[in-house]
């Protein structure tokens, strides 16, 4: 679901806000996180962007390899420089194709819950942007895995909505 997600996302920049995808044409773009268990390719094509799961060590251009608090940062716009220089990330290729992907994704940022709420309703779209903001507060606990918290926060709203902490006001 997050492939999907952030694939559609950043495929409704590049086209709602004319982003210039030209330098990434034909690239493919390996990411890692480890503690995520998350491995995906970028893939560029026409002004397109497609999001893969990596198999293997496939043929790549780039392979960037980071920790979760890097991943998160990238999302909340943090310099890609100032990853390099805190050894928070490792970039196996081109830095500045590695710099480009890095600044599609600095701009998926912006609003996610609008982008999900056309494919689920407000509610649910507006519920999962409360789980994230609460998973990114807990980013820092190495005892929070945030991929299954939001899975399980948006398998207990959609299954059963009375159960979920958002409508018990616990969370806000």
């Amino acid at each position: 679901m997050f492939r999907l997600t952030l694939e559609k996302t950043l495929n409704h920049l590049i086209n709602t806000n004319n982003i210039d995808t030209e330098g990434l044409n034909n690239k493919i773009i390996g990411l890692s996180v480890d503690e995520f268990n998350l491995k995906l390719l970028f893939m560029f094509t026409n002004s397109r962007v497609f999001v893969m799961e990596m198999q293997d060590q496939q043929n790549i251009n780039v392979d960037i390899k980071l920790n979760k608090t890097a991943f998160l940062s990238l999302f909340k716009g943090a310099s890609f420089e100032e990853l390099i220089e805190n050894d928070e990330i490792e970039i196996n290729g081109s830095v500045k194709t590695a710099q480009q992907l890095a600044d599609l994704i600095a701009l998926a940022s912006i609003d996610v819950e609008e982008l999900v709420s056309h494919y689920t309703g407000d509610i649910i779209a507006h519920q999962l942007g409360k789980s994230i903001k609460l998973v990114k507060g807990k980013a820092n606990s190495d005892k929070v895995n945030i991929v299954e918290t939001l899975k399980n926060d948006l398998t207990t709203l959609i299954v059963a909505p009375s159960r979920s902490r958002f409508f018990n006001n616990k969370t806000h």
